[in-house]
């Protein structure tokens, strides 16, 4: 028996090791590591945004898209096509023909002073729809809150400058409108 048939832990191995079969093996992992990191789908509700070595380099749509291996460049899909939204002073549990909400703890979202100086719980959902991927992955930091507090911001200040009536009764889809008007400014 020679020294290359030996394991080091004394046993033999049933085949022998030829430096041809190693350099083969590692060929093929290499290739099947190249392709899979050369691909990435894209769903029909997204679209990707592509860095190449950190910069931007493109945008693609819907599909099988190719990109450089070896995390040379990286994708990252953004729903574009997809109304996101965001509930304020209570949140839906569980959806379907019979809604269960949950009123728990989310004062702070939706308690304000109304413009005759009165406590009114305003809870209010909104709709969003992301246009630019790229600004959307690049110029907002914290997105989920950024939205969040311009909202919160833009309600406020509708409600502050109305009565507690007015903002109850006539003036809420003013406000509604109002609303998205400051908040389509300020994002």
């Amino acid at each position: 028996m020679s020294e290359r048939d030996v394991t080091p832990s004394g046993g033999s191995l049933p085949f022998t090791l030829k430096p041809r079969v190693i350099i083969l093996a590692i060929i093929v992992i290499a290739i099947i590591v190249l392709v899979t990191s050369s691909f990435y789908v894209v769903d029909q509700t997204e679209q990707a945004v592509v860095l190449r070595f950190g910069r931007y380099a493109r945008l693609t749509g819907a599909g099988l898209n190719f990109k450089l291996p070896f995390s040379i460049a990286k994708n990252y899909n953004v729903p574009t096509q997809v109304v996101q939204n965001m509930q304020f002073g209570f949140r839906t549990e569980q959806a379907g023909i019979n809604t269960v909400f949950s009123r728990g703890d989310y004062p702070e979202e939706s308690i304000m002073l109304s413009g005759d100086l009165n406590i009114i719980d305003v809870e209010w959902t909104i709709q969003y729809k992301i246009i630019n991927p790229t600004e959307w992955l690049f110029n907002v930091e914290n997105r989920e809150k950024t939205i969040r507090d311009i909202s919160q911001s833009a309600m406020n200040q509708l409600v502050g400058d109305r009565a507690i009536l007015d903002v109850l009764g006539p003036e809420r889809n003013n406000i509604e409108i109002e609303s998205q008007i400051i908040m389509n400014e300020r994002l």
